[in-house]
Parts: structure tokens; sequence; C-alpha cells
């Protein structure tokens, strides 16, 4: 059922088994898994049921010097959080995702893929999606009456995202959480996490809400699930009775932020055929009723061989197109020189039209404690200080995705679909000539060690009983592909543990 925290009287005594803060897509399918379990659940969504500028502004923060989006664009404060606005590209990660790596310092999640698999059968379900074919691209290929560009042997293989519808799990949802036992109280800011004497166990927290005093919700389990960038906020702005935060007894909170970089315009293919053209450079590939999106990808065993970083790189829609003798328009700084792409595609397959496709990537990064989520003088109106983010980027991982770029060169050459032209001033473009994916990762990462890490393997905060975190934040390492999947999945994960906590 939905409750308006401002419509509560003052005096009004709260209580939950588990509170649930932040209504997205860890927060969502963390009560949606939770509902008939017998507890008593509480979500609390600072916004309400629509976007508002009122609760945008809740979002709002500061940057650090390297460019990036402001705080309030890429999060979305109402029910439903950031689905409102995701693109719904899905990809399990891999197993080398979650592995130790000796060439990435503060690699190795607590947890392996396999533990993870069968949340991650159950996540495809909560998102819409059909049975995982990530790594089936031969099948889906043959489904859509289409050839793969590069054989799925080659060092960068062709893997596959599938797209959500993309669901707003607001709007998705809604009726489910109306209709159910759990309580998701609206315009319910949580401005205090309230603790024991000890420290160890939290007690209560602080709901504000406009045109009313806070209120107090009595709590046997508390779960932050807002995002990459709220879950750091608010364990760090928690330091009323504990210095520095909640979490924070080694300053870890807030460490390790990684989004993916978004290279456009790096690199072209000059497409020889039309596998590695129309056929893939396009948002949809229509197969057994789903939709999926080629990508490529340096494969497991050959990134532990070369001690390189993952990415996955898709052909863009055209852009100049070839016929006699000539492209029909250029951009010299994207794609070179004209004289030498006309020679090129002069060697084309026959009855092919040769075009010229921007190469876009999402990278995967290093662990960086720099780059980091802190906390600055400024509040909001609800008194919880605002936060600030300094995204740092690391030359190494582009060195990694030009020798992806390469090798992928190499595959298309040796296929005859295409060749790839890497722009010769790509290094001079990094890190200003970045975009990034919205995808706020690492601020309460998971790990054994407390030194190096904020959550264990259960994705509870070191040295707190019942003080639990979902979403992103606890990536150990982001991976390349797109977080949503995999974060939905660690909430079911959660959602279990919870219940036999709450049951002991």
């Amino acid at each position: 059922m939905f409750i308006d925290a401002r419509s509560l009287p003052d005096d009004e005594k709260l209580d939950a088994d588990i509170a649930i803060v932040g209504a997205g897509a860890a927060g969502l399918s963390l009560a949606i898994a939770l509902e008939g379990a017998g507890l008593n659940v509480a979500l609390l969504e600072s916004g309400g049921l629509e976007w508002s500028e009122e609760a945008q502004d809740l979002a709002a923060g500061e940057l650090g010097p390297q460019t990036y989006a402001t705080p309030e664009s890429v999060r979305l404060r109402y029910f439903g959080g950031t689905t409102g606005h995701w693109g719904g590209w899905c990809r399990e990660l891999d197993a080398v995702d979650f592995e130790p790596r000796d060439f990435v310092k503060l690699s190795g999640w607590p947890i392996t893929k396999s533990e993870l698999e069968p949340f991650y059968r159950r996540a495809q379900e909560v998102l819409h999606l059909g049975p995982a074919r990530y790594d089936d691209s031969e099948g889906v290929a043959a489904l859509a009456g289409v050839k793969l560009p590069i054989p799925r042997s080659s060092d960068i293989e062709p893997v596959l995202f599938e797209f959500s519808p993309p669901i707003r799990m607001g709007e998705v949802y809604r009726d489910l959480i109306d209709k159910s036992d759990t309580r998701c109280f609206l315009n319910a800011t949580v401005s205090d996490i309230r603790v024991s004497d000890d420290a160890k166990s939290v007690t209560a927290l602080t709901i504000a809400r406009d045109g009313g005093k806070p209120l107090s919700m009595s709590v046997r389990h508390a779960v932050l699930a807002c995002g990459g960038l709220s879950n750091a906020q608010m364990l760090l702005n928690a330091d009323a009775q504990v210095a520095g935060g909640l979490g924070n007894a080694t300053g870890q909170v807030g460490r390790y932020f990684a989004d993916h970089p978004i290279l456009i315009g790096y690199a072209a293919v000059l497409s020889f055929g039309p596998e590695a053209g129309d056929v893939f450079a396009t948002n949809d590939i229509p197969a057994g009723g789903r939709r999926y999106r080629l990508a490529f990808q340096p494969r497991d065993d050959y990134r532990r061989a070369k001690g390189r970083l993952s990415c996955l790189a898709t052909i863009e829609p055209g852009g100049p197109s070839f016929s006699n003798g000539a492209f029909d328009r250029w951009e010299t700084r994207w794609f070179g020189q004209s004289e030498t792409a006309s020679a090129l595609a002069a060697l084309g397959k026959p009855g092919w039209t040769p075009r010229v496709h921007m190469l876009n990537a999402g990278l995967e990064t290093r662990p960086d404690p720099e780059s980091r989520v802190t906390l600055t003088d400024a509040r909001d109106r609800h008194g919880v200080r605002r936060l600030k983010v300094d995204w740092k980027l690391n030359d190494r991982d582009l060195e990694d995705y030009l020798a992806n770029l390469a090798d992928l060169g190499r595959a298309l050459s040796a296929s005859g679909a295409g060749m790839v032209r890497i722009a010769p001033d790509a290094r001079e473009r990094w890190p200003a000539e970045t975009n990034w994916g919205h995808h706020n990762m690492g601020t309460t990462r998971m790990g054994a060690d407390a030194a190096t890490s904020v959550c264990d393997g259960d994705a509870r905060v070191h040295g707190m009983a019942n003080l639990w975190i979902a979403g992103s934040s606890l990536y150990t390492t982001p991976g390349a592909a797109n977080p949503t999947l995999t974060l939905v999945a660690l909430a079911l994960r959660l959602a279990e543990t919870l219940k036999r906590e709450a049951r002991a």
C-alpha cells in the first residue's frame, strides 16, 4: 500500500522488521522478493509516484574537475528511480569479472558468478527478459537470418545484450506494491540513521517530510537501496553518533566510484559487407520475439592471458556511404583521410555499398580509491549534506581499450567483413572527450577485508549487525556490462539472506 508521509501526524509511531530506503530497481526488486514472507516491510521513497522538481532538488550536488554529469541528472528521485530513464540494456557480468586478477589491483569479489547464477535467472523475470542468451550470438544470428561478422572463436568475440522493454519499474510494479502488504511511504526522505550505544546496530531511521516534523521508524533491519551515489551519501551523512559516518571506520565509504566511460568516435569501422554493416548497426536484432544488440569483447581467457580489461563495443548506424568511387560525405576528424578510405572501400564485396560506422564502447575501469563521493558543507532542505562526485580515469584503461580495438580490427579484416580505423589522436582526446553510462558503482564495495571495502559478501556493512546495502554501489569491480541486471540479481540474493536473518 502507498502512504504519503506528509499526511501522517507528527506523533505517528512507525516500525518495520525490514526498512528499505529507496524505491528504484534494487529497492523494488528487494520488496517484491520479500512479499509473502510474513515480515513487516517498509519501503521509503523520498519522491512521489511522479517526477517533481522538489524531490529532484534533493539529488543535487557538486562535481570534481573530470567531466561528468551532475548528480541530479544521473539519478531520479521518484517511485521507480532511474529506471524512469533506463535504456533497457541487459547483460550478465562474466565469470572473470568476479575473479581476483593480478593485473587489476583490489579485484576479486567475495562471491563467484556461480553463486549469483540462480538470482540472475530470477532477475531476468523481474526485468521482463527472456531466457538468458548473452553468449549465444550464433544462435540469435541464425534466428535473425544473418551472419556474424567474426567467428565466436575470435580473441575478440561477438556477444549479446538483450533489451528489457525497457520496463519502468515504477509503472510496471505500482499495482503490485499498492495491493501488497509492503507499506511504501512516499515523500519520505531518510535524513539520519540512528544506532545503538555500541554503534553496532541500527535502531531507527529519521524520516523528514515537507510540511511536518520528522518521524522516527524503529527497525530490526535497514537496507540502503538509494543508488551508487546516495548509498555512500547516507552512510557519510549519518555522523551524529559515529564520527566520519557509518561503516567508515577505515575511510572506505564513497571510494572506488566507477562509471563506464563511453567512447564514441575513437574508432570507426569500414564495412565490406552486410555482416559488419547495417544488419548489426542497429538497436534491434529481433529474434525469437526478443530484442538483442551485438557487441564485441575480449574473451575471458584472452583477458587473463593478456592482462587486459574488458570493453563492449558496438557498431553504430551508418555514416558516409561509398558509391561511384567516393563517399557521399565526410568528417576527417572522425574517419581520417577520405582518399585512403575510398581506396579501401573499392575493395568491398560486389553488390554491397560500403559504409563507415562509428564504434561505440563502454569500458571496464580499474578500482581507484581516489575516484570518490564525498560530502560538501551545503545542505538540502531536510538538512542532509549534499554530495560531491570526483570521477577519475586511468590512462591504463584507455590503453587496454586501444589494444582491444586493434584485435577487433584484425578479426574483422581476417573475416573480410571490414576494417577498423583507430583515431591517431585517441590518447589526446582522453579523458576530456569521454561520455559515461550513468552507471554509478563501487562506492560501498563488497569485500572480505574491511580495510578495502564497506560490505561483506552478504552485502552487510562491516561492523554492523543489521545494516545492509543493495544496488550497484556494492560492485567490487565494474566489469563492462551495464549494471541493472546484476544489481537486481544481488537484491534478490539479499532478500534470501534477510529472510533467514529476520526469522533467526
